[in-house]
């Protein structure tokens, strides 16, 4: 009797995990609708990142000017470029209201870059061979110029690290002329890996031999400096449907870096207040009186009436409604 007991209560646990908790998969997240959440500026900020897109500079908006409705009345919050200060919150105004990040991080990364100039420093001198010469190309890169390398398929990461000025491309001459392929090229990035850099020759699927960076990709930059997910964030559906196009030709290991970064993301995100995906219709008792607040092609909106669930986020003329929700990780299949 008491073996047939002990082999039931196995029996149950083992239903109970497979039938009653279900894995989740941290490579997607779900914005499940919940009106009982209590919302903050900052999450206005992240909502306004993730549903608005910027296509051209004409778009990004000069103010931002966010409400939250609670039941006892409304608050507000506005932003301007040139006022916004050091912290978190207005990091991320300041992110909205420009495409530059590295004007916006520059002080958070501070210590970093010093250390990868001092870095780059110390590799022009160990690297001297005779009748070579090494020049550094290109380091700091804006947005503009690495979504056109990105587009043209001249780099394969939409944010890169030469972004936040933590990477650099590097040539090799011999009697003036540059050299696309050289020997060399390992030989330097050996030197940069004993120095604690990293080489873009050991990219998979990627290689780029004049390439060396402070971090080994994103999403270790990303977990130290967490803030960072909200630069990464304006591109995180091109990260996923470049994963999950190559993975599908069979090739996850020349994604393995998106995977990392993505799962880094998703962790960031996590429980957080969101807009869901599917846009609404316009409220019943909202009158036309309450648009007209709403007027300006230079400035972002995003209104939340947290007791009714729902959000509304603006920008130039373009204006939707959303449930409000949390993120939760989806359930794997």
């Amino acid at each position: 009797m008491p073996v047939k007991i002990c082999l039931f209560f196995i029996l149950s646990f083992c239903s109970f995990a497979v039938f009653g908790v279900q894995d989740t998969d941290s490579l997607q997240l779900i914005c499940q609708k919940q009106s009982n959440k209590s919302v903050n500026f900052e999450d206005l900020q992240w909502m306004f990142r993730e549903r608005v897109r910027v296509e051209s500079q004409d778009q990004i908006p000069k103010h931002l000017d966010f409400f939250i409705q609670h039941t006892s009345g409304i608050k507000s919050q506005n932003y301007s470029f040139d006022t916004a200060s050091i912290h978190k919150e207005n990091l991320f105004a300041m992110s909205n209201m420009t495409d530059d990040p590295l004007l916006v991080w520059g002080n958070t990364l501070a210590q970093e870059i010093e250390n990868f100039k001092v870095l780059k420093d110390s590799l022009a001198k160990v690297f001297n061979p005779s009748g070579y010469r090494l020049k550094f190309l290109q380091s700091e890169r804006g947005l503009a110029r690495q979504m056109d390398l990105f587009n043209r398929g001249r780099s394969m990461t939409a944010l890169s690290l030469h972004n936040f000025n933590l990477a650099v491309d590097a040539g090799i001459y011999r009697r003036g002329r540059y050299l696309r392929r050289s020997n060399w090229y390992a030989r330097l990035g050996s030197m940069a890996k004993d120095l604690g850099a990293f080489w873009g020759g050991d990219f998979v699927g990627f290689p780029d031999i004049g390439h060396i960076q402070a971090f080994s990709n994103g999403a270790n930059l990303v977990q130290k400096f967490p803030g960072l997910a909200f630069e990464y964030i304006r591109f995180k559906e091109i990260y996923a449907q470049n994963y999950a196009s190559t993975l599908a030709r069979g090739q996850g290991d020349l994604v393995e870096d998106t995977r990392q970064l993505i799962v880094e993301l998703n962790k960031i995100r996590v429980q957080k207040v969101c807009a869901c995906q599917q846009a609404i219709t316009i409220p019943k008792d909202l009158t036309a009186q309450w648009f007209e607040q709403f007027k300006g092609v230079s400035t972002g909106y995003v209104y939340v009436n947290e007791p009714a669930g729902w959000v509304y986020i603006k920008n130039g003329d373009s204006g939707y409604f959303y449930p409000l929700g949390v993120y939760l990780f989806a359930a794997k299949n």
